[in-house]
């Protein structure tokens, strides 16, 4: 199968060689555990190989405040963006109560006509703008199988939560990746960490894996990588 590199050094190792292509993946985890610095990392590796990348917000963290933070690593690369291999899409001055299905029309016609190989999209558009669970499961139904009817490689950022909602989304995605800040064996020390929790179309690691994080970005420690199981189905 043709794999999408996911640019975190010993991430693909633990998918056995990268994503499945269109797959559409859910970053989560709690504020500060690193769910936007992979997510970039993955878009400006594919814009080093020449795939087009977008980055698309609307009321998550301002742009030039995103692109401040980007240009203190490595892999940031500011003639990508010159060139517009990778671009920043802010719906943040149009939003209102139909944002959300204003968005789907918009990543719809963008990617139809500029035709990316890439997209991150933070956040994930939440329940709390729409009326019932039902009609948030048949937007995320709508939202997600468009993505993939796209053949585009897209990776959202979502929040970690104990919450139905929560496990409704993880449900409806190709992939989830939780990204986790956790206590080591002394209780005032704390390590990064990211679990593979599903991953459609491929074995991946099943085991909670300890992230580095360094001036050139996120890494995977390898020897955490060794124990594979089957694809989520």
């Amino acid at each position: 199968m043709r794999r999408i590199e996911s640019g975190i050094i010993g991430l693909d190792k633990a998918l056995q060689g990268g994503f499945p292509p269109s797959s559409v993946i859910l970053v989560t985890g709690a504020p500060g555990t690193g769910k936007t610095t992979l997510a970039m990392q993955s878009l400006f590796h594919g814009g080093r190989k020449g795939e087009n990348g977008v980055y698309m917000t609307c009321m998550g963290e301002p742009v030039f405040k995103l692109k401040r933070f980007l240009s203190n690593l490595s892999f940031y690369d500011e003639k990508l963006v010159e060139d517009s291999l990778i671009s920043f899409w802010d719906f943040s001055r149009t939003a209102d109560s139909e944002w959300p299905n204003k968005m789907l029309i918009d990543i719809v016609e963008f990617v139809k006509k500029n035709k990316p190989k890439r997209i991150v999209i933070d956040p994930l558009p939440l329940s709390i703008n729409f009326k019932s669970l039902l009609e948030y499961r048949k937007y995320l139904y709508a939202f997600f199988s468009t993505l993939s009817q796209l053949e585009v490689f897209t990776i959202i950022i979502g929040e970690e939560s104990d919450a139905p909602i929560s496990q409704l989304e993880d449900y409806m995605v190709d992939g989830v990746i939780s990204m986790e800040l956790k206590p080591l064996n002394n209780p005032s020390s704390y390590g990064n960490f990211l679990r593979i929790k599903k991953m459609r179309g491929t074995a991946h690691a099943k085991n909670v894996l300890r992230l580095n994080f360094t001036g050139d970005g996120i890494s995977v420690e390898d020897e955490e990588t060794k124990m594979l199981q089957g694809a989520d189905v």
